[in-house]
C-alpha cells in the first residue's frame, strides 16, 4: 500500500450552543486527493493525533479536537518504520529501516471548519482571466468569512471591505497560535499553507513533535528542514499570511496594491510581536517588559550549548525563585533538566544568569506573584514522543490503559499531579529517547 495521503473526509456539520462544527474522518479510505495513497491511517499515528490535539486544547492553544478513535480488528496497512535499534545520531541515515503491518484506525476530528490557506490559494491561482473562476474565489472567501469570521461576515459592507477586515484579524489569530507553540515547546513540522487553517488554529498532527533537548531548529520530522524548525515557526506563519493575503488581494484589484503592502507589514509585525512576547512571559515578566527580552537573548545561547530539556527547565524556574536567596540551590532546582553534567565554567554561567534573572523578575512582582505567573504559562506535562510511543505500542496489543492515563494527564498540564511526577515529569528513558521513531521520524 502507498502512504495514507489525502485521507480526510468531511462527513457532516452540526450546530451546538450556537457554534457550527465540521466533522472529518481521517483514515477512512481513498479520496480524490490520495495521490496514489491508500487513504488509511494506522493506530500509531491515530493515537498520536488523538492525544496531541486534546493536549493542545488543554494547554490553551487553538486547535482541532479529537472526538473519537476506532481501530479495526482485522484490517492492517504496511508502513515503513524503525526497528528501534538506534542509528541516525552520528551522520547515519534517519530513514526507516523496516516495513511493518499495523492495525488500521479511523479518527474523527472536529473544528468550526477545516478551510486551509491552501484552499484559498488554489482558487486564486485559477481566477486569473476567467470570470467564472473569479466568482468561485469570491465564494470561497465568502465561505471563509461565514465559517471563521462570522462577526465580520454580518457587517453591512461589500466583500472587499470584509476581506480586508479578515486579513487584519487573521495574523492576530495566527500569531497567538504560533506563540502558543513556542510557549509549550511544540513544532508543527510542516507548516505550509496546506497545513494552516484560515481560522488560525493548530491542525495536521502528523509531522509534529514536542521538543526535548533544546535546539532552535528542532523538528521531529526528517523532512522539515530549517525553515519549519522550532524558532523559525513565526517566519513560516508570516509566509502563510503572505499566501492568504496575495490570494485574497486578487479580489481587491491592482489599485489596492499599497493597501496590501500595508496589510502585509502590519500582519508580519503582529506575528513577530506575539512570538517575542512569549519568551518574556515564559520568564515570568510582564508582556511588555524590555528586561524580559534582554534576559531571553542572554538565555537562548546558554541553553543552546547546555544540552538542556526545554519543558523541565522552564517549569523549574518557579522553584528557582522560591530559593533565590541561595544561588547554589537555584542551580540545583534546574539540575534535572540537563542531559549531562555541566562543566564548571558553564555551571558558573548558569548561576550568574539565574541570579540576574531572579533579581530582575522580582522587580515586577513578589515571589508568590511571579511563581504563579510562571506555573500558569509553563506546562509541567506535555506529550513527549516516548510517552506516545509507549501508549500506541500498548494499544496495538489491545491495552488502552496508557492512552487513557495520558488523556487524563494532559487534561491538567499545568497542575502538579504529584502521582504522575516521577513517571512523566521526566526526560524519558535514556535507551529510548534517541531511537528512530522517537527522536525523529519520516
Amino acid at each position: 500500500n502507498g502512504y495514507g495521503d489525502g485521507r480526510a473526509i468531511s462527513v457532516g456539520e452540526l450546530m451546538t450552543h450556537g457554534q457550527r462544527y465540521e466533522l472529518q474522518l481521517k483514515g477512512a479510505g481513498r479520496t480524490p486527493f490520495c495521490r496514489g495513497g491508500d487513504g488509511r491511517a494506522v493506530l500509531r499515528s491515530s493515537v498520536r493525533e488523538f492525544l496531541a490535539s486534546e493536549a493542545m486544547h488543554h494547554l490553551g492553544i487553538e486547535t482541532t479536537r479529537a472526538l473519537s478513535l476506532v481501530v479495526s480488528h482485522g484490517e492492517t496497512a504496511r508502513r515503513a518504520w524503525y526497528t528501534g535499534s538506534g542509528g541516525g545520531m552520528f551522520g547515519q541515515s534517519r530513514e526507516p529501516d523496516t516495513v511493518i503491518d499495523e492495525p488500521c484506525a479511523i479518527s474523527t476530528r472536529v473544528a468550526p471548519s477545516f478551510l486551509r490557506v491552501g484552499h484559498v490559494d488554489l482558487f486564486a491561482r485559477r481566477a486569473a482571466g476567467s470570470p467564472s473562476a473569479m466568482r468561485e474565489l469570491e465564494q470561497i472567501v465568502e465561505h471563509a468569512l461565514f465559517r471563521e469570521y462570522p462577526k465580520i461576515a454580518e457587517r453591512n459592507e461589500d466583500l472587499r471591505d470584509k476581506a480586508v477586515a479578515m486579513l487584519e484579524e487573521f495574523p492576530e489569530r495566527l500569531g497567538q497560535v504560533v506563540a502558543g507553540w513556542l510557549r509549550v515547546g511544540f513544532c508543527q513540522g510542516n507548516f505550509n499553507s496546506d497545513n494552516c487553517l484560515v481560522g488560525g488554529r493548530t491542525m495536521d498532527y502528523g509531522p509534529f513533535g514536542w521538543i526535548d533537548r533544546y535546539n532552535p531548529l528542532f523538528a521531529k520530522w526528517t523532512g522539515s528542514g530549517e525553515h519549519y524548525g522550532f524558532l523559525n515557526q513565526p517566519q513560516a506563519a508570516i509566509a502563510n499570511f503572505h499566501t492568504l493575503l496575495t490570494s485574497v488581494a486578487v479580489l481587491l484589484g491592482q489599485e489596492a496594491q499599497p493597501q496590501a503592502v500595508a496589510l502585509m507589514e502590519a500582519g508580519a509585525k503582529k506575528i513577530q510581536s506575539a512570538a517575542q512576547e512569549t519568551f518574556r512571559i515564559k520568564l515570568g515578566f510582564l508582556r511588555d517588559s524590555e528586561k524580559g527580552t534582554e534576559l531571553w537573548e542572554e538565555l537562548e545561547p546558554l541553553m543552546r550549548k547546555s544540552d538542556i530539556d526545554y519543558t523541565i527547565f522552564f517549569r523549574q524556574l518557579a522553584a528557582v525563585l522560591e530559593c533565590s536567596d541561595s544561588p547554589e540551590m537555584g542551580l540545583k532546582q534546574i539540575q534535572r533538566a540537563f542531559y549531562q553534567a555541566l562543566p564548571e565554567g558553564l555551571a558558573a554561567e548558569w548561576t550568574a544568569w539565574l541570579q540576574s534573572w531572579a533579581a530582575a523578575v522580582l522587580v515586577e512582582g513578589d515571589v508568590a506573584e511571579v511563581t504563579a505567573r510562571l506555573r500558569a504559562v509553563n506546562p509541567k506535562y506535555v506529550p513527549r514522543e516516548w510517552m506516545l510511543a509507549e501508549a500506541y505500542d500498548k494499544a496495538a496489543l489491545g491495552d488502552y490503559s496508557m492512552v487513557n492515563e495520558l488523556l487524563e494527564l494532559f487534561r491538567h498540564p499545568y497542575d502538579e499531579q504529584s502521582d504522575f511526577e516521577d513517571r512523566y515529569f521526566s526526560r524519558g528513558p535514556e535507551d529510548k529517547v534517541s531511537q528512530g521513531g522517537i527522536a525523529y521520524m519520516t
